[in-house]
């Protein structure tokens, strides 16, 4: 595997239904060959078929690569939360992107 993509709905409440969250993972090795942003490509089109309007990522912060990798597919930083996961033993903070389809 040298990585995945997916989408899932932001939130259960009905006027969340046109947004979806979405996660990217790229495997040890095959980093910086393009293959994240191949894969985004793909989702992103796929979204924009099915009527999604919105797209929102959290980003596990320090994480230059996958911030680079959010702004290049269009995305923006829209806030940063500060310590609201644990990640290696350690507080992290999660900053958020979003990227609007329509």
């Amino acid at each position: 595997m040298v990585g995945w993509v997916s989408a899932a709905p932001y939130r259960p409440k009905p006027a969340y239904v046109h947004t979806r969250e979405s996660t990217v993972y790229v495997a040890p090795g095959h980093q910086g060959l393009g293959v994240g942003r191949q894969m985004y490509d793909a989702l992103l089109a796929l979204l924009r078929a099915d009527g999604v309007h919105a797209v929102v990522a959290g980003v596990a912060l320090p994480n230059p690569a996958s911030q680079r990798l959010h702004e290049a597919c269009g995305f923006e930083e829209v806030g940063v939360m500060r310590q609201v996961g644990r990640k290696f033993d350690r507080w992290i903070d999660l900053a958020w992107y979003s990227l609007v389809l329509a």
